[in-house]
C-alpha cells in the first residue's frame, strides 16, 4: 500500500476525498493510502465468513459489514476499511462504524506485514473488539487474538477440522467453512 499524495490531510478532508475518487482508501495519521485490489480467493473467503456468522447473529444487536464500511481507530487518527467486522449496533456513525467486536483481514504478500504489525496494535486499543482473526489465503492457517482483560491471548488454526470457538457471541466458526470452496 502506498500513500496516495505527499500532503498531510485532515480526517474531514480524507472523508471528501474518499467522495470524489474511485477505489478504496484509508487513513493513517494524515496520509491516504490506496488499498490494494481484492482477489477472489481473499473476497470468497471474506464471504464464507460474513455468510456463517450472520446465520448465527441473526436477530442480535450487532451489524456485520464486509469489505467497505470504514472503521475509524486510534481516536480519529487512522481509519481501517477491514475484510470483514462485526460491531455492535449502538454508536454507529454516518461515514464510519464504531465499536468493533470481531475484525477478519484476509492476509496477502502485500498486505500481511500491516495487518500484523500495524493493524494488530491499532485494534488492540479498540476496548470493544474481543476477537481479531488474520485468515492466510494460499494456505490453511489462521491467526486468532482474544481479548482476555488487558491482555490479548493468541491461537493458531492450521486444520480444516479445527474448529474457532467465539464464546461471547456464544458461536462456533470452522475452519473448513472460513475456506468452504478454496482450493490451495
Amino acid at each position: 500500500m502506498e500513500a496516495v499524495a505527499e500532503k498531510l490531510y485532515s480526517l474531514e478532508e480524507y472523508f471528501a476525498f474518499c467522495e470524489t475518487h474511485e477505489g478504496r482508501f484509508e487513513f493513517v495519521n494524515g496520509e491516504i493510502i490506496e488499498m490494494p485490489g481484492e482477489t477472489t480467493t481473499s473476497n470468497r473467503i471474506a464471504s464464507n465468513v460474513h455468510f456463517h456468522l450472520r446465520g448465527i447473529l441473526e436477530g442480535r444487536p450487532y451489524e456485520l459489514y464486509q469489505n467497505s464500511v470504514k472503521l475509524k481507530v486510534e481516536d480519529g487518527r487512522v481509519v481501517r476499511i477491514p475484510d470483514f467486522m462485526v460491531c455492535e449496533e449502538k454508536g454507529d456513525a454516518i461515514k464510519y462504524t464504531t465499536f468493533p467486536i470481531l475484525i477478519v483481514e484476509v492476509l496477502s504478500e502485500s498486505t500481511a506485514k500491516t495487518d500484523r504489525i500495524d493493524k494488530l496494535r491499532e485494534y488492540s486499543h479498540e476496548p470493544s473488539l474481543i476477537y481479531y482473526l488474520m485468515i492466510e489465503q494460499a494456505k490453511c492457517g489462521i491467526e486468532m487474538y482474544t481479548r482476555d482483560g488487558d491482555h490479548l491471548c493468541f491461537e493458531f488454526y492450521d486444520k480444516m477440522e479445527d474448529v474457532i470457538k467465539l464464546p461471547y457471541f456464544n458461536a462456533e466458526l470452522p475452519v473448513s467453512a472460513i475456506y468452504k470452496k478454496i482450493v490451495f
